[in-house]
Formats: C-alpha cells, sequence, structure tokens
C-alpha cells in the first residue's frame, strides 16, 4: 500500500473516531511558555503570594501590558493611573489576572489559517461577543465565577482555527456547509465526525495545562441546556457557556439562531425582554472597551447584536 494513502487512511480515522490522540499527532501543539505555566501555577495554589505572582507577572513583558492597560482602563475609572504591577494585581485580584493571563495564552498560540473560509476579524469578534454575553449571564447567576465564564467561553472555539488549518481536506466542506446553512457547526460536525470542535478544543487545552474545571466546561460549552441539570451543574458556569455559545456567528445565516438564543436566555434565566435588551447593551458596550484591551479584532458593525437588538426590540414594543 502506498505511504500516501496509508496516511490518508490513518487519517480518516482518527477524523471519524475522534482520536484526538492521533487526529493531532502530526501537529505541533506547543505547550504554554514556561513562563505563563510557572505563573498560572501560582495563581492556582490554594494560598498563591501576590508578591510571587507580580515578580512572575513582571517577566512577562506583554502580560504586564495587557495587565496595566486593564486596570487602567474606563472599566475601573480609577483617579489616578497605577504604574506598578503588584499595585495592578491588588486590585484587579487573582481571578481577574488568571483570565487575563489564560485569554492572552490562548489568542497568541491559536493560528492564523491562511483559508478562505476563515475569517480572523470573525473569528475573534463572535468569540469576544460570546465571552462577554456568558460572563454577564454568570453575573446574574453564579457572580463568583464571571471571570472563568469570560475566558471560557473566549476559547472555547480554540480547535475551529487548528482543524481548518491542518484539516482542511476534511474541515472545509463542514465550514462551507455551515456558512449555507442556520444550523449550529456543532451539529454539523457530529453528522460528519460523531464529535464536535468542543471535544476537540478541550483535548488541546489540556495539552496546554489549563485548569481542568476550565477545560471540562469548553468541552460541553455547545451542549443542550438541559444537560446541565442533567450533570447537575445548575449553578456552575455550564449554563452561561451553553447559552452563550447560541448567540450566532457573524458569518453564516442568523435569523433563526439569533431567535433560538433570545428563547434560551429569556426561558433558562427569566430574563425579561427588557432586561435581556439591557443585558445586551452592556455586551456592545463592553465590546467596544475590551476589543482594545486585548487587541483582538478591530471596530466595525456587528451584525450578531443587531439581529438580537432587532428580535427584542420587537418584543419590548
Amino acid at each position: 500500500m502506498p505511504i500516501k494513502l496509508f496516511t490518508r487512511i490513518r487519517r480518516h480515522a482518527a477524523i471519524s473516531t475522534g482520536n484526538f490522540e492521533s487526529l493531532f499527532n502530526k501537529i505541533k501543539i506547543s505547550s504554554l511558555p514556561i513562563a505563563i505555566s510557572r505563573l498560572l501555577e501560582e495563581i492556582n495554589k490554594p494560598e498563591p503570594e501576590l508578591e510571587q505572582i507580580g515578580r512572575l507577572i513582571g517577566a512577562l513583558p506583554e502580560i504586564s501590558a495587557q495587565v496595566l492597560k486593564t486596570v487602567n482602563s474606563s472599566l475601573f475609572q480609577l483617579r489616578s493611573p497605577v504604574l506598578s504591577i503588584q499595585h495592578a494585581v491588588s486590585l484587579l485580584g487573582l481571578d481577574h489576572i488568571r483570565s487575563i493571563t489564560l485569554s492572552f495564552a490562548a489568542v497568541k498560540a491559536v493560528p492564523r489559517p491562511k483559508d478562505a473560509l476563515f475569517d480572523h476579524q470573525a473569528f475573534w469578534g463572535d468569540s469576544l461577543l460570546r465571552a462577554l454575553v456568558a460572563r454577564n449571564f454568570a453575573r446574574a447567576h453564579c457572580p463568583e465565577h464571571c471571570d472563568d465564564a469570560f475566558t471560557a467561553m473566549l476559547i472555547a472555539d480554540v480547535a475551529l482555527p487548528m482543524l481548518l488549518n491542518n484539516w482542511s481536506e476534511y474541515y472545509q466542506p463542514v465550514v462551507r456547509e455551515w456558512h449555507s446553512c442556520g444550523e449550529r457547526l456543532s451539529e454539523i460536525e457530529h453528522r460528519h465526525f460523531g464529535w464536535n470542535h468542543a471535544q476537540a478544543g478541550a483535548w488541546i487545552l489540556h495539552r496546554w495545562k489549563f485548569p481542568e474545571q476550565l477545560i471540562c466546561f469548553v468541552g460541553i460549552h455547545n451542549s443542550r441546556p438541559e444537560l446541565a441539570a442533567e450533570l447537575e451543574l445548575e449553578q456552575t458556569i455550564a449554563l452561561p457557556l451553553m447559552i452563550a455559545s447560541m448567540l450566532p456567528s457573524s458569518l453564516p445565516r442568523m435569523d433563526e439562531r439569533a431567535s433560538a438564543f433570545v428563547e434560551a436566555a429569556m426561558t433558562w434565566f427569566s430574563f425579561a425582554p427588557d432586561e435581556l435588551a439591557g443585558l445586551m447593551e452592556d455586551v456592545e458596550e463592553g465590546f467596544f472597551e475590551i476589543h482594545e484591551l486585548m487587541g483582538l479584532c478591530q471596530v466595525g458593525k456587528q451584525p450578531v447584536l443587531e439581529a438580537v437588538n432587532g428580535i427584542l426590540t420587537d418584543r419590548v414594543s
């Protein structure tokens, strides 16, 4: 049997079974930089030392800049600027520092496919919008875990560009089908492969040694909301993630998806139309603030928000 044909068959077997060890065995998925791993290790200790965290952040120029930008942004409305990392750490708190670190590490590690089907700006714009929605849902549902909800949702689709970049032969038809219909990407993936990009993303995050709890939530983020009750996760970020993941992408047709998102948010969180409309206004304001802090995408028209707001406007009136 020719080597190329044998390799192709093995690749097809990996795709069909969801054997991610085999699927990604020839894809270079680098570990997080040692300095970031040390920082996360310290943050995740039962009793982390703030001074040590400050020193570790100080050794990472890009994260240091991110931390200072965040604490000095209009989000915190401080009277005078913060100039030291130690002061910033004490003001932001460990949860926010962990969120910034994990988000920054994931964004930098995700490839940028040279594929006409992949829109880098739209991908991170969609990810940021869903992350902000998840955080706002978590504020109403489990307020102590807002930062975890934001981080998990921001990086939940990390596998999508990796699959498109390295397995375009198999994944391009899936993405094309997704662009041409209103169906969820995960449903199309299940039909083609028997698994979805959330499961693949959890495997990648495990390789990066992200916190296990965060990995588990990413792995089920696009599951049906009823699963949260079945797994007794009603009071965790699982439900905010599951509902936020229903927010449509800016790329495929979105009318039906936007309606399904509105219905789910109102049903599962008991939001009235005007309450959900106010939450989405907060999301829009946060988007224009945070996109600059994280350097994820350019500001532009957000058709997803327009679609959702149009539905809510009709309901309020």
